[in-house]
């Protein structure tokens, strides 16, 4: 007679009965999702970010994600709060003006590779915390040079509104064909009946240094002399 041990049939493992793993995938980390999720924007666009579409990238089933990540928003909350860490706060300076100048050009040029991060933010329905010690610095340059607690919220939110007023308008989402309604509109109207207009339009556009240029208007207008 055979031994019943060798001739048994070997028990089920716990995941052939159907029994869920409950340990993360090795190597899957919130860490590596966000980076995941940041890369498939930056080359797809925001509206490719799913947690499904996220999976693929790291070659997993989207249900691990959810392990490490609560949703699609928390993702998105993730990889806003690792971009505005990279904003500047400490920067090189002898006078607030200086400080200023320095963080909000700096600002602008980092956030101009990350347009799509301003299409959340003017939501206003995700704020990401590590943006606040780049606001903090601005207001503590402002209130140095002088400005009361209100000028110097009033001075901050203005510049703040000029560099992402001046990003989306030079850096569409998506570039618009050419020419484009607004390059229609102004070829075409009627010199006469709006003269000053007519005596611009013609002007090359100056790019980078418009923003500069605006900027340092609206400091000189905010900031007592020699501050």
């Amino acid at each position: 007679m055979s031994d019943p041990a060798q001739t048994a049939t070997p028990e089920p493992s716990r995941q052939s009965r159907g029994v869920r793993r409950t340990q993360p995938r090795p190597g899957l980390t919130p860490g590596a999702i966000t980076r995941a999720g940041r890369l498939l924007i930056e080359r797809e666009g925001l509206d490719a970010l799913t947690m499904r579409a996220v999976a693929a990238e790291l070659g997993t089933a989207a249900t691990s994600l959810y392990r490490h990540v609560a949703d699609r928003d928390a993702l998105l909350l993730a990889i806003l709060e690792e971009i505005a860490a990279g904003l500047p706060v400490e920067v090189p300076g002898a006078t607030p003006r200086e400080r200023l100048r320095h963080r909000l050009t700096t600002a602008h040029d980092y956030m101009a590779a990350h347009i799509w991060v301003l299409h959340i933010l003017i939501r206003g329905e995700l704020v990401a915390r590590n943006a606040l010690p780049f606001s903090d610095a601005c207001l503590a340059d402002f209130l140095a040079a002088g400005l009361g607690e209100r000028q110097a919220s009033l001075a901050y939110r203005a510049c703040w509104h000029l560099t992402t007023g001046e990003l989306l308008n030079e850096h569409p989402l998506t570039p618009p064909r050419e020419p484009n309604q607004r390059q229609l509109a102004m070829a075409s109207f009627d010199p006469a009946a709006l003269p000053a207009l007519a005596r611009v339009r013609g002007l090359p556009r100056e790019g980078a240094d418009t923003y500069r240029t605006a900027l340092d208007a609206l400091l000189t207008a905010f900031l007592p002399d020699g501050a």
